[in-house]
């Protein structure tokens, strides 16, 4: 199990995820206003992934769509990773890297872009998964299993069992939302699914004997899942679904059929989350390989790319989509990664003209859906939301019922209402509640959340009630804390004494209002959230049968971390609002020295320096927690890239070379060529504005003569984002 081991602990270092449950498995997708929530403003929709289509709604009826302009190259980019063949099963993360299996090693390899292919060691590996958690699976014949690593943990578990050891090459595997693995055997010809914590498998697919015929796995080699549960399974001539809850296959896909198409066979499969089918495979010899795209209900492929053939081997090609619709190709024993990029941008604003309820559904590239939030916009003019609270008593005997009553003015649309006793949510989201067990002292009041005008969601808390509860000699508790603020997890005691009781009275502690199972007098614990409110309940001999104590709020937060190494980059005479990414509460903010910045006490300033400058940036909580770290404003030159230069040596404008650039940017690639196509300059890994990396004008060390000349520049962004720059250049002498 070291290598196991050793294994885990590297791929958890790149956080990786499975293009295959991303979207599947929802994303974050919300909308705001670009001004205020009247009529006027733009709605502008925010998502974790690029979005293929928005539909907007208003008051639960769709009333406009908008869908992305996209094209996809035909012709692929070569991207070399010598010395990982053979190479399959793909699979991307969010940051655009591609890790595939090195199947000559039952290794997995990681190939980031810009900088190159490295290997994850793991040997004897025929298959390998992450799913949306991070949580690692991988098959290994050596014990016949699945093996299962947690995110953040060293050691695995067996989540399916009974594999066949023998050689299982085109294994398939798959793991949904739920946690439910999908294992596809070759040998034995099924697909197996293991609910999560199950001790034995169901097959959900099978044929025995393997063939080709509809409904059978004969020469199995890709599997997937979709969101509804439906398994498709690729095999030598089809690919076969079988519903969810059901026993026979249905051939979607018929290759056999197409034969002027499909040239010499498909080995692999990607799915999107409209079914829509992506395939790979084998051209004949000599040919080219290609990618098709098979629409739901289609009789035939449609042809969307061609791969250069390569040498077969017995390694089947590979197929994977980002989350960009970047299409990724392995083929065969070739060591090469194809990418056929995809193209694509959305509107994403929308203007209301009339008052309601506003949301949009929108569609990834990947075609899986997601709901942002809710606004309402409104007309200008309505007034601010309020609310005031009424009872039936303030000063009551224990165990009467008391019955209070919220009067809003200008709710405005659809207010939402929360009662509290003493900083614990009670009650239901209503104008009334009523109940009969308080303690004497406590305080009542309700929180109203409401939109009206151009203010956007308004929270107004009512006037609040103390009570005045008489216990008419019963028992009572009270409970008392030596700190009420703290940070981070901080064990707290809490202690209770009761008035009046019985000897051994029955204490249960509450948090929130919820039972922690404590009985005794003292309560401790040290795993609280901020505004987690502590009670305590007895059993008495009083009227209610039960005495309830003061209620205690706590203050705590949770340790800020400034992340290190944050860089900010202006253009020079500009401003930029700086956004440091902090995690943890965060209470106060210094930023120091506070030259050119708006204010140096909040967490976003304005900064508009003349220069580069570091701050230091100092953050605080309560509780008496902190962290320290420096952010550096980079103050540049925008790029750009003059169209002539006189190289005559008069030590003016003698050299052609790309101006200014944001900072850790690197040409990659500059290049100039006359009009006959020839390559007069080329220059690599320079840094822009740096004169020193440009064309003085020669050619072969004579002067090149005057006119015009074509360059093509390639700038790589610290983002690792690519710009190919191209145009003219005049030499003048």
């Amino acid at each position: 199990m070291t290598k196991t081991r050793f294994y885990l602990i590297v791929l958890h270092c790149c956080m990786v995820l499975s293009p295959a449950v991303w979207g599947q498995c929802g994303y974050k997708a919300s909308i705001n206003t670009n001004h205020n929530f009247c009529i006027g403003s733009s709605l502008l929709v925010r998502a974790d992934y690029p979005l293929e289509k928005i539909v907007w709604y208003k008051d639960g009826q769709p009333i406009d769509s908008v869908t992305a302009e996209q094209s996809l190259a035909s012709q692929p980019v070569k991207i070399n990773v010598a010395g990982f063949s053979p190479i399959w099963r793909l699979t991307t993360d969010p940051a655009g890297n591609v890790y595939f299996l090195n199947g000559g090693a039952g290794q997995i390899a990681k190939w980031t872009p810009g900088g190159g292919a490295t290997l994850v060691p793991y040997t004897n590996a025929n298959g390998f998964f992450i799913d949306h958690s991070g949580n690692i699976y991988l098959s290994n014949p050596e014990f016949s299993a699945i093996l299962k690593f947690p995110l953040g943990s060293t050691d695995s578990s067996i989540v399916a069992t009974g594999l066949a050891q023998a050689e299982y090459f085109e294994m398939g595997l798959y793991v949904d939302c739920q946690g439910t693995v999908y294992c596809a055997d070759a040998v034995q010809h099924t697909i197996t699914k293991w609910p999560a914590g199950a001790t034995s498998g169901e097959v959900v697919a099978n044929q025995n004997s393997g063939g080709t015929t509809p409904g059978q796995n004969g020469e199995l080699t890709s599997m997937f899942v979709d969101s509804n549960g439906n398994v498709f399974a690729l095999n030598t001539g089809y690919v076969t679904e079988w519903a969810a809850g059901t026993n026979n296959g249905v051939n979607v896909a018929d290759f056999t059929q197409v034969t002027n198409l499909i040239k010499g066979g498909i080995t692999d499969m990607w799915m999107d989350g409209k079914d829509t089918m992506y395939l790979v495979g084998w051209g004949n010899a000599n040919e080219a390989n290609y990618v098709y795209k098979w629409v739901p209900g289609a009789s035939a492929p449609l042809q969307i790319g061609e791969i250069p053939w390569g040498p077969n081997g017995s390694t089947p090609p590979g197929i994977t989509m980002d989350i960009k619709g970047n299409i990724y190709v392995v083929n065969g024993e070739d060591p090469y990664l194809y990418e056929l990029k995809r193209t694509s941008s959305i509107d994403t604003a929308y203007t209301p003209a009339a008052p309601g309820e506003y949301y949009a559904i929108v569609t990834d590239i990947q075609g899986y859906a997601a709901m942002t939030n809710k606004i309402v916009i409104n007309t200008p003019g309505s007034g601010t939301p309020s609310i005031q609270i009424s009872a039936t008593a303030t000063s009551t005997p224990v165990c009467t019922p008391i019955t209070f009553t919220a009067a809003p003015v200008n709710p405005g649309v659809d207010p939402v209402y929360q009662w509290a006793v003493s900083g614990v949510a009670v009650g239901g989201d209503s104008t009334t509640w009523s109940n009969n067990l308080f303690a004497n002292g406590d305080q009542v009041y309700c929180i109203m959340t409401a939109q009206a005008g151009c203010t956007g969601p308004v929270v107004d808390t009512s006037n609040t009630i103390t009570l005045s509860i008489d216990p008419q000699g019963a028992a009572s508790v009270a409970i008392s804390t030596p700190e009420d603020t703290i940070c981070g997890n901080k064990t707290v005691e809490f202690t209770a004494t009761v008035t009046n009781g019985s000897n051994q009275p029955v204490f249960e502690w509450l948090v929130n209002g919820d039972s922690t199972g404590d009985d005794s007098s003292m309560f401790t614990r040290s795993n609280f959230l901020n505004g987690d409110v502590v009670t305590c309940l007895i059993v008495s001999d009083d009227a209610c049968g039960l005495a309830k104590s003061n209620s205690i709020p706590l203050m705590v937060s949770i340790p800020p971390v400034i992340q290190q190494g944050q860089i900010f980059t202006i253009p020079r005479g500009g401003s930029l609002t700086l956004d440091p990414v902090v995690s943890g509460t965060v209470n106060t903010w210094a930023w120091s020295p506070g030259s050119w910045l708006s204010d140096s006490t909040i967490a976003d300033p304005v900064a508009d320096p003349p220069a580069s400058i570091t701050y230091t940036l100092m953050v605080q909580a309560y509780g008496g927690c902190g962290d320290t770290a420096t952010v550096l404003v980079d103050v540049f030159t925008p790029l750009a890239i003059p169209n002539a230069f006189t190289p005559n040596g008069d030590g003016r404008n003698d050299r052609f070379y790309v101006l200014g650039g944001p900072v850790n940017s690197v040409i990659e690639t500059f290049e100039v060529f006359n009009r006959w196509g020839q390559a007069v300059f080329q220059a690599h890994d320079a840094a822009p504005g740096d004169a020193g990396a440009g064309w003085d004008g020669r050619v072969h060390g004579s002067p090149a003569p005057t006119g015009t000349y074509v360059y093509v520049v390639v700038i790589r962004f610290a983002t690792g984002s690519r710009q190919t720059y191209k145009g003219t250049v005049e030499v003048i002498r």
